[in-house]
């Protein structure tokens, strides 16, 4: 099936993309990349693969707002993997450029998915759409709400995907992604973060340590997109990809901090704290997984974090 496939993955500067395009080159698929416009060529986690993944991705440089550029991206395009969301929303970041940037630009690839009429349509979402939910674990009929003007933009990027399975009845998608790690993530998120400090100070420094999150290795989030492109059951269906269990993050810490095996002291920083829009527990209901997808996770965190530590551990600034 994949040998036969021209994949298109936009986003492609986010990890998890970056780490679908490798497992779709190594399944035989004919990749192309879309990837937002750098004036220095820097194509984020795409640069990390190894070269000889590189050389077998098409790069298409761009931006999702400029219709033509999308056309040209999509032209000839049998599957889009639709990563509308940043690998991680930068403090500096405009909002009017991320809500424009997802709620928008996700039109735009749908539009275009439409008129060259692609065979499947998976748009990459975040379980941050849920917003603070009191009962756990979170099922995907719960009610979105929009903590922050950047899960705002998340939300309506949603339903535009829904908007255009209802109005021209397109062979689409959407999967929520709960807090997904492996190699090659941002070092802002949460467990490099930890990794990073764990390997080279004497501190691990933060915030909530009380908040739960469900955390997912990156290889079993690939093999639940793969099989929502491969399934008809999963057509028009909105998808959890979470483990379905959750831990606090000082208890992450500690677990982290034992596999590396240093005597790291874990302190509380104020300045760590996201007064705002703290979200305290979220845990994924994967039984519509399991049931449409026959996907469970099959990495445990345990696992997931010694092979993340090994990688971060070669590529950790000394």
């Amino acid at each position: 099936m994949w040998r036969e496939n021209n994949v298109l993955i936009t986003g492609a500067t986010h990890f998890i993309a970056s780490h679908l395009a490798q497992r779709l080159v190594t399944m035989g698929a004919n990749v192309r990349a879309f990837s937002r416009y750098d004036y220095q060529g820097d194509y984020g986690s795409l640069s990390r693969l190894p070269i000889h993944i590189k050389n077998r991705i098409e790069i298409v440089a761009g931006s999702l707002l400029n219709q033509e550029a999308v056309e040209y991206a999509v032209n000839d395009i049998d599957l889009i993997f639709h990563f509308g969301l940043l690998d991680m929303v930068p403090s500096t970041i405009n909002v009017r450029d991320y809500l424009e940037g997802t709620f928008i630009g996700t039109f735009n690839i749908l539009n275009a998915a439409r008129k060259f009429d692609v065979k499947k349509f998976i748009h990459i979402s975040s379980a941050e759409v849920y917003g603070k939910v009191d009962e756990m674990p979170i099922h995907e009929n719960f009610t979105l709400k929009a903590q922050s003007l950047n899960s705002s933009g998340d939300i309506g990027a949603e339903k535009i995907v829904e908007a255009h399975r209802s109005s021209y009845n397109m062979p689409v998608s959407i999967a929520r992604v709960f807090n997904a790690y492996g190699p090659i993530q941002s070092r802002d998120a949460v467990i490099p973060t930890i990794i990073e400090q764990a390997l080279i100070g004497d501190k691990i420094l933060l915030g909530n340590m009380h908040a739960i999150r469900d955390f997912i290795y990156v290889e079993d989030v690939l093999e639940g997109l793969i099989r929502m492109s491969e399934r008809a059951e999963s057509e028009g269906q909105i998808i959890n990809l979470g483990s379905g269990e959750g831990i606090s993050i000082g208890d992450l810490a500690e677990q982290i901090t034992f596999l590396i095996g240093r005597g790291v002291e874990i302190v509380f920083d104020a300045t760590r704290i996201r007064l705002q829009h703290d979200i305290q527990k979220q845990v994924a209901d994967i039984t519509r997984a399991k049931k449409l997808l026959g996907w469970h996770p099959e990495i445990s965190l345990n696992l997931g974090l010694k092979q993340t530590i090994d990688w971060f551990a070669e590529h950790v600034r000394a």
